[in-house]
Parts: structure tokens; sequence; C-alpha cells
């Protein structure tokens, strides 16, 4: 398989089965991962989300930092106090269904946004509305209380 990408460099998880091939849990409902465009949002409307991708690049992002258009550099910075070489893993109450909540996951470029998922993967920060980690690497970050 051959996949380009024009821009930056991005990390994919791909998975390759015969096509009657399923997954699921060991009880059989389990939906495990689930992979959603910013535009196919719509989607998974009632669901709690994970949004990863600063505002620049991810609407969905720069709507749940109450813009409805990108916000790239000092704009991003202005919205989440995070800069250059950080990233921010601040949970939401979704805006798109009552009840559930959207945690965002970004950082200030790719490599930065990286470290955020790494975090949240690898450390478990509290995903409470309102909770805002800001970190600097893979198993770095700091609680913000405002």
């Amino acid at each position: 398989a051959t996949i380009r990408y024009p821009g930056e460099q991005v990390y994919a998880e791909l998975y390759f089965a015969e096509e009657a091939a399923t997954t699921g849990g060991a009880g059989g409902g389990a939906l495990g991962s689930v992979t959603v465009k910013d535009t196919e949002i719509a989607s998974v409307s009632g669901k709690n989300l994970i949004v990863v991708g600063g505002s620049c690049v991810n609407t969905v992002a720069a709507s749940l930092l109450g813009s409805d258009v990108p916000m790239c550099g000092g704009a991003w910075e202005d919205a989440t106090g995070v800069g250059s070489g950080s990233f921010l893993i601040q949970t939401f109450a979704n805006p798109f269904t009552t009840g559930k909540i959207a945690t965002l996951v970004a950082g200030y470029n790719a490599g930065d946004t990286t470290n955020a998922a790494t975090y949240l993967r690898t450390q478990t920060p509290t995903t409470n509305v309102g909770d805002k980690y800001v970190g600097t690497s893979s198993t770095s970050a700091s609680l913000v209380v405002a």
C-alpha cells in the first residue's frame, strides 16, 4: 500500500484483514478505536469524543475553543496558553450533544500533538469537564488549575 499525505509528517495505524473479518472485545460488544474526520462529526454527535489535532487543522478543535474559523500560531497560543514545544489535553462538555464530553489532544505542531497523544495513552490524566493539562514531553504535563 502506498499512502501519500501532503504537508507535515503524520502517524497512522493500518490494519489489513480479509473482507469477512470483524473486530470486537471478548463480549463482542466493544467498539474499539474509531477514526472520524472533523467533517464527519455528525456521525458521532451522540458520543464522547477524543479530538486529536490543533485548531489550525481541525474544525472540531476550533469549535471546542470557541471559534468557527481555524486558529493558528498566535491565535492558538492566545486561546490555549500553549506555545511551541508544548501540548494541551483539555476536556470540554461536548458541544454536539448533551451529557457527553470532548477531550482535545493537541500540540503547537505535529510533534507536540504526538507527545500529547502518547501522554494521554500512557499517563492516564483525568478527563473531567474543565480539566486542562499542559505538557512538554510524552511523560511530562501539569494539571492547570483555573
